[in-house]
């Protein structure tokens, strides 16, 4: 057998050195990624095996027909595919995939990163960054952190046996916590509503999944999200050019948008049962939803010489900086207005931030806003931004309907309960007068507990809008989460929008939706009145950009409000 393989081999180089030479090359690539499994066979050097859980949905689980599924399954296939190896999947039980990946008998195995693991492991580039929390019955008490265990006398903690809770939990050994160990996390809540524990610590994902899938509608989460971690795929140690496989083919994923669609199919869908989204799609969509993170990345790149925005994101000194200038409250702001399309009176102003650093002068808030979001200090910035704008808001003339102020935050700010408490107390009695605009940045982390929080922003009338929608990671399953107030059409698909037919077809689509779903459209970008009658002739709402106004200070949106009543 080992004579035969090195026959194939040989003239498996054969092959190729000629298709390269006169095939196109991604012809060859797909024609030897199709031969390359049967050449091989099953489990030998062209196989990649992935090991893992059998009932750990969405992420990894055996299906009713006894197939692998979920979506470390779907990625790891598409991994696979992408560096020409067949996939082939051994789920079992948890401690079990942990024990072969270090006797060689697995190739990768999805799991939490932790300090302990690495010591046995070499570990990929993160594939998503996930959190815990302490999931209780309805009506106990909140926990802010998991010290706070080792205050509640004679507590009962579930956790699945040898998972990343676990590890945690065992470090709080000797505090007087009962630990319950479980073959699932699922498990770990069932044991809570059966009465069998006070709580049960696992992944937020999974906990929500689990509350949906057996109807445990008495079990909530009863904490902030913790033990963030990074979520990877494991691999033998002295495996490291695997690794480094894998890790190129993730960046080629991420990059074309097969990550992003594989998150959306499976976190975002809490019944995997369910057809798949993209079988609902209304045709006249099709468009808009091909124009994903990779497509707007080109769309933006190809006007990238309209913003002179300098790359500091990795200056340590301006980084502190920002840090000092949000906590002295020292960035500033603008007010970009916006008009209704059809009667032409003001609807309000859309909050853009400012910095005009002492010794630098004013920074591009493309340069600096991707910096505050890398150190975490964004949701801050947008909070005292917020009550900046609410405060001067106070000083606009009376309307009616009244005038809104949009602020922009992002979707997975509003995981955070503490900001989403600060935001309805900023607001008071004025709720009616914020919407706020959910940039989705990344993909949303914890779509569930941004679910959770927009009911509450709605119960004192703060409204909901979906910037730049169309680009970054919009799709109609956010939509449906989001239930949105307004869609906001991205300044790119306007800018083009009367020379390009495939634009008109995205914004007339995307108006369409919009109306059918009960929302308002706003489109940004409009620098002509050419292209404001369009969007007026098409049913869009209202509109902002240089051609109806350019952003301003607040009391020059003060006195423009005076001199044209809305």
């Amino acid at each position: 057998m080992k004579a035969l393989g090195t026959v194939l081999d040989h003239h498996r180089g054969v092959a190729a050195y000629y298709c390269l030479r006169w095939w196109p090359a991604s012809l060859v690539f797909a024609l030897l990624a199709l031969a390359m499994p049967a050449i091989a066979g099953e489990g030998g050097r062209d196989t990649l095996r992935m090991g893992g859980d059998a009932s750990y949905p969405p992420y990894q689980f055996i299906d009713q027909s006894g197939r692998a599924d979920g979506f470390d399954v779907a990625l790891a296939r598409a991994v696979a595919g992408d560096i020409g190896l067949q996939p082939r999947f051994e789920l079992g039980q948890w401690d079990t995939a942990l024990e072969r990946l270090s006797r060689g008998e697995l190739d990768i195995v999805p799991m939490f990163w932790s300090a302990e693991r690495e010591r046995r492991f070499l570990f990929t580039q993160p594939i998503l960054i996930r959190h815990h929390a302490l999931f209780g019955r309805r009506g106990q008490a909140k926990l802010e952190s998991l010290d706070a265990l080792a205050k509640l006398p004679g507590v009962r903690v579930a956790v699945q046996r040898a998972g990343l809770a676990a590890e945690a939990m065992h470090a709080l050994a000797g505090h007087g916590i009962a630990l319950l160990e479980l073959d699932t996390e699922s498990g770990a809540l069932v044991a809570v509503a059966r009465g069998e524990a006070d709580y049960a610590l696992a992944p937020t994902g999974i906990g929500y999944y689990a509350i949906h899938q057996h109807d445990l509608d008495d079990v909530i989460a009863l904490s902030p999200p913790l033990l963030e971690r990074k979520y990877v795929f494991a691999v033998q140690r002295g495996r490291s050019d695997l690794v480094a496989r894998i890790d190129s083919s993730l960046e080629r994923l991420r990059a074309s948008g097969v990550q992003n669609d594989l998150y959306v199919e499976w976190i975002g869908n809490l019944d995997p049962r369910r057809p798949r989204p993209w079988l609902l799609y209304a045709a006249g969509l099709a468009a808009l939803l091909l124009l994903g993170p990779a497509g707007y990345a080109w769309r933006r790149q190809s006007r990238a010489g309209s913003i002179a925005a300098v790359n500091d994101a990795n200056d340590p000194a301006l980084m502190a900086d920002l840090r000092d200038a949000i906590e002295a409250g020292r960035l500033g702001f603008m007010l970009q207005p916006q008009i209704d399309l059809r009667s032409g009176r003001w609807r309000g102003a859309e909050l853009l931030v400012r910095w005009n650093h002492p010794q630098r002068g004013p920074i591009e808030p493309d340069a600096f806003v991707p910096m505050a979001e890398q150190a975490h200090v964004a949701a801050a910035m947008n909070l005292h931004l917020l009550r900046c704008g609410l405060a001067q808001r106070r000083h606009w003339p009376p309307s009616e309907p009244p005038l809104h102020l949009s602020v922009n935050v992002s979707a997975n700010d509003l995981a955070d309960v503490r900001l989403v408490d600060a935001i309805i107390d900023a607001a008071g009695q004025d709720g009616a007068a914020l919407m706020l605009e959910i940039t989705e940045t990344d993909v949303m982390r914890e779509p569930e507990l941004v679910a959770a929080a927009l009911p509450r922003l709605r119960a004192h009338d703060i409204r909901i809008s979906v910037d730049d929608f169309g680009a970054g990671h919009s799709s109609l399953l956010n939509l449906r989460r989001l239930a949105p107030d307004e869609l906001k059409i991205d300044r790119s698909f306007v800018a083009t929008l009367l020379t390009s037919h495939s634009d008109q077809a995205i914004v007339t689509a995307t108006i369409g939706l919009a109306h059918e779903l009960g929302a308002t459209v706003a489109a940004e970008g409009i620098e002509d009145e050419a292209t404001q009658r369009w969007l007026a002739d098409a049913g869009c709402d209202a509109g902002q950009g240089f051609g109806i106004a350019r952003p301003m200070t607040a009391d020059e949106f003060v006195a423009l409000l005076r001199s044209t009543p809305a």
